[in-house]
């Protein structure tokens, strides 16, 4: 599946929700993203309509495939800042510049990526790379 570099950006806000047991709330991602919650509700509808979410009485929660679709574009970030490092850039700026283009790397060139690196098990920043 296609996933935008904004779909991503909600996924994250979502998640970090959900991860601590809550719903994501319209109000709480548009604070934490800085947009109206109007274009919120418009995107979720959209995630939802790709599977990505789901919209319960209580809020909005990641799906399944949402939760895939995050984590390969979490390994894929951890990966090329890794790679980024490697060669020379701080931490900080590796991140910045993966940020950049990382949810447009295919799943296979990510992959070769992760052994030619030799599989790490930590992105730069000490996140676990799966």
């Amino acid at each position: 599946m296609e996933v935008s570099k904004r779909e991503y950006d909600y996924l994250t806000v979502i998640k970090k929700y959900n991860d601590n047991g809550n719903p994501a709330k319209i109000a709480r991602i548009a604070k934490d993203m800085n947009i109206a919650p109007s274009s919120v509700f418009e995107e979720i509808s959209h995630l939802t309509e790709k599977n990505l979410v789901k919209k319960e009485k209580d809020g909005i929660w990641i799906t399944e495939s949402g939760e895939k679709e995050y984590e390969e574009w979490t390994k894929t970030h951890r990966v090329v800042e890794t790679l980024l490092v490697k060669i020379g850039f701080d931490e900080k700026s590796a991140c910045d510049i993966s940020k950049k283009f990382d949810y447009m790397i295919p799943e296979e060139v990510m992959e070769k990526l992760y052994v030619y690196l030799g599989r790490p098990k930590k992105c730069p920043h000490g996140g676990e790379i799966q």
